[in-house]
């Protein structure tokens, strides 16, 4: 991707994805139906359904079907005209397996919760729905990633841009962060987490294995940084 102008705001990155995909170039959100076809042409095997649908069909354990048992059957729960909905479409196209291995943990958890008759979500549950939500994602070499660590700990955003101009990759993972462009909300800290690759990895790959292996036991994505930030979003159109 190429920086669209010298101080990029949220609407360059929002207009960097309409190009990409059109349907997200109107005033509003786009319906479901035109997200299905998005899915049809990317060729992932998601079925948009009205999440409302749920609310009538009984999941496991005799209970009411939820989100996490609805993909498990190859169904994606997703409101008509929701930027939220939308945006969290485009991060199972654009993270299909780190999203999977996401959800997959999730509903372990839910089940092991709902055995022991535990109604409050554990810390696991709560880091992983923070990824899910406001979570960017910083990969690279290994030395990079520690040059880029060090910045951050100290909080030094001109040191942690270097870093990045020097072959970092930033992707967002986190479709609350775009909700929140979409909506010109004001500014507030997306997490983070970094990953080292090794020769031949991808970030995707890496970081469902670190999920589905239970790498997040609680929440640590702090110190973040501030979202929207013409320098952090200049991160993600490079």
């Amino acid at each position: 991707m190429s920086c669209a102008s010298e101080s990029p705001s949220g609407r360059t990155l929002l207009e960097f994805i309409a190009r990409r995909w059109p349907a997200f170039a109107g005033p509003t959100a786009p319906t479901r139906e035109a997200l299905q076809a998005i899915v049809d042409a990317h060729g992932a095997r998601w079925r948009l359904v009205d999440p409302k649908s749920l609310r009538t069909r009984v999941g496991p354990g005799g209970g009411v079907d939820n989100y996490e048992t609805a993909l498990a059957k190859g169904e994606l729960p997703t409101r008509d005209g929701s930027w939220h909905d939308a945006f969290n479409v485009l991060a199972f196209l654009s993270w299909p397996l780190a999203k999977a291995a996401l959800h997959a943990r999730t509903l372990l958890r839910q089940d092991e919760r709902r055995r022991i008759q535990q109604r409050q979500r554990g810390r696991e549950e709560d880091a992983l729905a923070l990824i899910d939500e406001v979570v960017l994602v910083f990969s690279g070499p290994a030395g990079l990633i520690a040059r880029f660590e060090h910045a951050r700990v100290a909080g030094d955003l001109e040191q942690m841009d270097a870093a990045i101009r020097a072959g970092v990759r930033v992707r967002c993972f986190g479709h609350a962060l775009l909700e929140h462009l979409a909506l010109d909300r004001p500014v507030v800290t997306a997490g983070v987490w970094a990953i080292a690759l090794g020769p031949d990895e991808h970030d995707d790959e890496v970081f469902a294995r670190q999920i589905a292996a239970g790498h997040f036991a609680s929440p640590r994505f702090s110190p973040g940084v501030p979202w929207p930030h013409a320098v952090v979003l200049s991160w993600l159109l490079a």
